[in-house]
């Protein structure tokens, strides 16, 4: 019966410990929150991505664009329009002259934006850009 009382008391203790059944009790997850695939991480404060929106900002030079950032860990650089939904050439002309100083350090990928946030061209690195239909 000792040998009993000690294990349910190991078992009693260990649960006390884990913080089994208390909110918030427990270990903290290491991994990231998920997103809902839309949203893009910010690049590192700083642009410590090597300047790579000054650059096409200052490349591109076109009254269509509202802000050039770069995300995804320095991947990826989001250009944001003030584009209807159909000016998918416009913005495939913008992100043809943005791949010609984009492509440095980590940055794989451009993204041309309309106003409403849909997707009007993409590039990627070694490849022309593309407007979607």
């Amino acid at each position: 019966m000792a040998t009993t009382s000690r294990s349910a008391l190991l078992a009693i203790a260990l649960v006390i410990l884990s913080g089994c059944g208390q909110a918030g009790a427990g270990p903290l997850s290491q991994s990231p929150p998920s997103g809902d695939g839309r949203t893009a991480t910010a690049a590192p404060p700083g642009e410590s991505c090597g300047g790579t929106a000054d650059k096409v900002k200052q490349h591109v030079r076109q009254p269509e664009i509202r802000s050039v950032t770069v995300v995804g860990q320095c991947t990826s650089v989001s250009i944001e329009t003030t584009l209807g939904d159909g000016d998918g050439s416009t913005a495939q002309k913008i992100c043809d002259s943005a791949a010609e100083v984009a492509y440095s350090g980590d940055t794989n990928s451009i993204s041309v934006r309309s106003t409403s946030g849909r997707e009007l061209s993409m590039g990627i690195a070694g490849a022309t850009c593309l407007a979607q239909p």
